[in-house]
């Protein structure tokens, strides 16, 4: 028995690759192309070869769904994970790779919020276009304009 095997004996939550897909909501394939991509642990196996997930590897599929849904490349969440296999001499590297990716999402998610504005007051527009009221087209500041270069 390999050390993953029997570490992962030691858990006691075993999902098949379609109960972890419907706990996850991701699909067998989109499970398949982690392992294969290397951003999730090594998932332990039956003797006839089934993939058993624990609930922690449930969890790493849900961190990485997270990184995706944030933009993290593929590329990125292996080396990340590589750091988390590598032990916790790689602990600083990861809260800095974490920290750098928070910087990117925090501005994500500031121009996304100026871009919501810019689309409730075009909104507004519309419905008082609706009622009849006038309300002109130079209603979208030029610092909006100016940013998007």
């Amino acid at each position: 028995m390999t050390d993953v095997t029997e570490r992962k004996s030691a858990m006691i939550a075993r999902h098949g690759i379609a109960g972890a897909a419907k706990a996850t909501g991701c699909s067998a394939d989109t499970l398949r192309y982690y392992e294969r991509a290397g951003v999730l642990p090594e998932i332990a196996r039956s003797g006839s070869g089934q993939r058993l997930y624990s609930d922690s590897d449930l969890g790493w599929v849900a961190f990485v769904r997270r990184l995706r849904a944030t933009g993290m490349s593929m590329r990125r969440i292996e080396e990340y994970t590589s750091m988390v296999r590598a032990g916790e001499g790689t602990i600083a590297e990861r809260r800095q790779m974490l920290e750098e990716h928070r910087a990117t999402v925090s501005s994500a998610i500031g121009e996304l919020s100026e871009a919501l504005g810019v689309l409730d007051a075009k909104i507004t527009h519309y419905e008082a276009a609706e009622r009849g009221v006038d309300v002109g087209c130079a209603d979208v500041p030029l610092r909006y304009v100016r940013d998007l270069g």
